[in-house]
């Protein structure tokens, strides 16, 4: 009986070695492989540039592209926020053209609603926009009062041609239009307590942000 169990433990062990453990270091070594080859071939993400709008003046329709430019005869809307000043110099003199380009579509495609838009205010010179806070300083009695509805020249975006007042004062319902359809185009409402005042912060198609209570928010973001 002796002899029977040391035959059957030395088969057993031979069925091991011989069987068993060579199945076992193939399936460590197929899943080695396999975690190897996944870490090898995983892609790396790739990052898309926002796209471009465009509107077709013809059709007035606005496409997307990824293309870096838009197509012939179509109105390049840009595809991103317009916060920097066109010029290298930074002297500016008007209107940043990204910005006066939305708003001449928008004002297109209002036009066919039966909606006037016009820019009542623009661009400022720096000298115009002192004059403008000065009279606010005094006619409100402080400055903080005065910084809700007009900005001191080197807080405001007038003067850095990013900014428009549209339809003020005559035409509150004519603004309301843009600030419904404003995001196709670009172009946002900025603060709760100027239904006229627009800035190009979006993107094309982008949502709006939500509104600032008033114009201090910029005097404060300017703040060193």
């Amino acid at each position: 009986m002796a002899g029977f169990m040391r035959w059957v433990h030395r088969e057993h062990t031979f069925f091991t070695l011989v069987v068993i453990l060579p199945v076992l270091l193939g399936l460590l070594f197929s899943f080695a492989n396999r975690r190897t080859d996944s870490a090898i071939d995983t892609p790396k993400e790739v990052v898309l540039s926002p796209s471009l709008q465009c509107f077709d003046t013809t059709e007035y329709l606005i496409y997307s592209t990824r293309q870096d430019q838009c197509p012939p005869d179509f109105l390049s809307l840009g595809n991103q926020a317009l916060t920097e000043s066109a010029t290298a110099s930074g002297i500016v003199e008007e209107i940043h053209p990204g910005l006066q380009q939305r708003f001449n579509t928008a004002q297109l495609f209002a036009a066919r609603d039966g909606v006037a838009l016009l820019i009542t205010s623009g661009f400022r010179s720096l000298e115009r926009q002192k004059f403008l806070y000065d009279r606010e300083v005094q006619l409100r009695g402080s400055e903080t009062e005065a910084a809700k509805w007009v900005l001191p020249p080197q807080s405001s975006h007038h003067p850095k041609g990013l900014a428009i007042d549209v339809n003020y004062p005559m035409d509150p319902a004519g603004a309301m239009w843009l600030e419904r359809n404003g995001w196709r185009f670009g172009l946002c409402r900025v603060y709760a307590n100027e239904w006229w005042h627009f800035e190009a912060v979006i993107a094309p198609g982008e949502r709006c942000p939500a509104l600032a209570p008033d114009a201090r928010v910029d005097l404060e973001r300017a703040a060193p």
